[in-house]
């Protein structure tokens, strides 16, 4: 069973399934993601990817990129595959701060990659 989104093990799970992600033709940044009105209360974490490699922590990241604001009703369906990430930012239900063009261009190969996918899959 996966751990619950934003839960007391999620955070770590993700984590260990980001090592193997090559990101190999996105660019470097860092993206720093709000979650409010989680059971856990209000989440912070951010996602690095650097060097071709990819990483998720707990907390605020001191120089992000971008900052991803959203509720943790659209979080989940986004994460789970019910809403693109795309349509969540033009419905207003993600507010984004920040290099658009980094999450939707210049991180375009990572959001697409089956290895991505796979990755998280038993994760969803």
């Amino acid at each position: 069973m996966a751990p619950e989104p934003l839960g007391e093990r999620w955070l770590e799970a993700v984590a260990v399934e980001l090592e193997a992600v090559d990101t190999a033709g996105s660019a470097d940044g860092v993206a720093q993601v709000v979650v409010s009105g989680s059971p856990s209360g209000t989440a912070p974490f951010h996602v690095v990817v650097a060097d071709g490699r990819l990483s998720v922590a707990a907390g605020r990241h001191p120089e992000p990129d971008m900052v991803l604001s959203w509720s943790y009703r659209d979080f989940v369906q986004v994460w789970q595959g019910g809403l693109s990430l795309a349509t969540a930012y033009m419905s207003g239900r993600m507010k984004l701060e920040g290099d658009q063009v980094l999450l939707f261009d210049g991180w375009r190969p990572l959001l697409r990659s089956s290895q991505l996918r796979v990755a998280l899959a038993s994760l969803r």
